[in-house]
């Protein structure tokens, strides 16, 4: 089966060799492929719930790697094998996403990689990479119906990030699709305050974010 867009670009951003685990595997196609096209050795398919567990489960046996795909019931990043190296957390909300990191401080080490893709709101994780002082290593744009932000950080230390770079990235800058991507964005967010009373309460925050959008895209 072809990966979607947003599943590739989280394909391409794992090491060749490393252990990952797919956390809310959900029908495991992501795993599947890692181990399929020799990626990774061995991947871990995780979920919190029985039944989407169950279906990847299904799928991987019909792949016939149930030997090199291992399903996991588990909760987020809980109680992780000692050979993973990579873990992906993909397709959810970002306070979903920041509970699980942030539970489980005792898995966030120097040698693993997490690749992360938020739905929204992807400025909150790189606040909190930032403030954890952690290091981003890479970040993609994807456009599938709209525009998905991928976000690759170790554990490695790190100086604190700007308020700038939070919000658009460390190297996102350089995507192709970065400046098209901002553009629809301020778009938005100029729609958005067309229709907001002079005296909202959220005015004044959306205007600076506004104006932060059209400084960056002034200095592409």
């Amino acid at each position: 089966m072809a990966l979607s867009k947003r599943l590739l670009a989280l394909y391409e951003m794992v090491e060749k060799g490393s252990i990952a685990a797919d956390i809310g595997c959900d029908h495991a196609q992501l795993s599947i492929a890692l181990v399929e096209n020799g990626i990774c050795p061995h991947v871990y398919a995780c979920d919190l719930r029985e039944q989407p567990l169950a279906r990847a489960k299904e799928a991987i046996q019909a792949a016939g790697l149930s030997d090199r795909v291992t399903a996991r019931l588990r909760n987020g990043i809980e109680n992780l094998e000692r050979d993973v190296s990579t873990v992906i957390i993909a397709g959810m909300g970002v306070e979903t996403i920041l509970t699980i990191l942030s539970s489980h401080p005792e898995q966030l080490q120097e040698n693993r990689r997490f690749i992360i893709q938020a739905n929204l709101h992807v400025e909150k994780l790189r606040h909190w990479i930032s403030e954890n002082h952690f290091t981003i290593e890479k970040e993609v744009l994807v456009e599938e119906d709209h525009f998905y932000e991928i976000v690759c950080f170790s554990c490695r230390c790190h100086d604190s990030y700007s308020e700038q770079e939070q919000l658009f990235g460390a190297v996102m800058p350089k995507d192709a699709l970065f400046e098209r991507c901002w553009q629809q964005r301020r778009d938005k967010l100029e729609a958005i305050l067309k229709q907001l009373p002079p005296q909202h309460i959220k005015r004044n925050e959306l205007e600076q974010r506004k104006e932060m959008i059209e400084r960056q895209l002034s200095n592409k």
